[in-house]
C-alpha cells in the first residue's frame, strides 16, 4: 500500500509529468497519421493511353521496340533502329536523363517505371 501512495504522490507532487506524458502521446499520433498519410499516397499519377500512345510514338512505333526490362527502377527500352526514335521527344517527358547505350535507351518518368513497362508490353 505504501508503493501505491509514494507512486501516487509523485504525480501530485510533479504535475507537469501530465504534460510530457501528454506531448509524448500527441507525438506519436501525429507521426502515426503522417506515416499512413504517406503510405496511401505512394499510388501516385495513372498512366492512361494517352501516355502510353505518346511513349509508342516516340519510341518508333510498337514495331520498333524489341524489349523492355526496368533496371535499377529505370525503364530500359532496347529499340531495333535508335534512327526511329525521337531522344528529343523522349527527353522532354522523362523526369531525368535520357542515356542510350548502342539501340537501349534508358530513363525515368514521373510514373513508376514496372507500371509503364507491363503497359507497354500489353500493346506490343
Amino acid at each position: 500500500m505504501l508503493n501505491i501512495l509514494s507512486f501516487l504522490n509523485f504525480f501530485t507532487d510533479n504535475p507537469w509529468i501530465f504534460a510530457v506524458i501528454g506531448g509524448a502521446v500527441v507525438l506519436i499520433i501525429a507521426v502515426l497519421l503522417i506515416f499512413f498519410a504517406k503510405k496511401g499516397s505512394k499510388k501516385g499519377p495513372k498512366i492512361d493511353d494517352e501516355f502510353i500512345n505518346n511513349l509508342l510514338s516516340l519510341l518508333g512505333e510498337k514495331d520498333n521496340i524489341n524489349q523492355i526490362n526496368v533496371d535499377n527502377g529505370r525503364l530500359k527500352i532496347t529499340v531495333n533502329d535508335l534512327d526511329k526514335v525521337n531522344l528529343e521527344g523522349i527527353k522532354a517527358v522523362a523526369t531525368s536523363g535520357v542515356f542510350v547505350t548502342g539501340n537501349i535507351i534508358k530513363t525515368l518518368f514521373r510514373l513508376d517505371s514496372e507500371t509503364i513497362q507491363k503497359a507497354l508490353n500489353a500493346r506490343l
